[in-house]
């Protein structure tokens, strides 16, 4: 059975969710991607790979196929690459991921495992609400960004380990409701930012 992780895409300057499918298959050692995706979503492939072994897990020696759906839309950007590698380390039970359905995951990863920070995380986060998703993992520099949507948890992380930890119930964020008055565009807004996260 195929492993399912949820995450979103742009279209114009609004966003849509989009299932991140993985599958496992006996074969030469190669990682399919489809779902007419851009360059940016080809070259995941390499970043994952990069970013799961210097997390210190080991990739999949074995035919990974990871479909983006709906298929029929054109997907664009890297951010995408957070909810592949999940779903590459789920569907290898190489990690045991508690209720991954009630996240959307959006983040690039560098080839050492950080998440960096993305353009489009407002347009996203208010598709997130949207759809009725609970809680959306984020890099932690597009927190400030992400906090202007009311009405939906945002969790923010600085590597790909951190998310995998806190995924497996092994880290615990602690959010502390601390106001902030920033400037967006014209507008004056308050956001909340978050304490720094405590390791069981």
């Amino acid at each position: 059975m195929a492993t399912l992780v949820k995450s979103f895409a742009i279209q114009g300057i609004h966003a849509y969710p989009v299932d991140i499918e993985t599958k496992t298959m006996e074969g030469q050692p190669m990682i399919s991607i489809i779902g007419l995706g851009d360059q940016a979503v080809k070259e995941d492939a390499e970043r994952i790979q990069s970013a799961i072994d210097e997390s210190g897990y080991e990739f999949p020696k074995k035919k990974v196929i990871i479909s983006l759906a709906p298929s029929d839309k054109k997907k664009y950007g890297s951010h995408f690459d957070l909810a592949m590698a999940v779903g590459v380390l789920k569907q290898a039970e190489l990690i045991d991921a508690k209720n991954l359905l009630q996240y959307g995951l959006i983040g690039e990863l560098s080839l050492d495992g950080r998440l960096r920070p993305g353009s489009g995380i407002l347009p996203m986060i208010i598709a997130a609400k949207k759809h009725g998703y609970k809680s959306v993992i984020v890099p932690r520099d597009n927190m400030l960004e992400a906090n202007l949507v009311q009405g939906i948890q945002i969790l923010g992380f600085e590597t790909l380990l951190d998310v995998l930890r806190y995924l497996e119930g092994k880290k615990h964020m602690e959010v502390q409701c601390r106001k902030k008055k920033i400037r967006y565009g014209r507008k004056t807004c308050w956001t909340l930012q978050m304490s720094r996260d405590r390791m069981n």
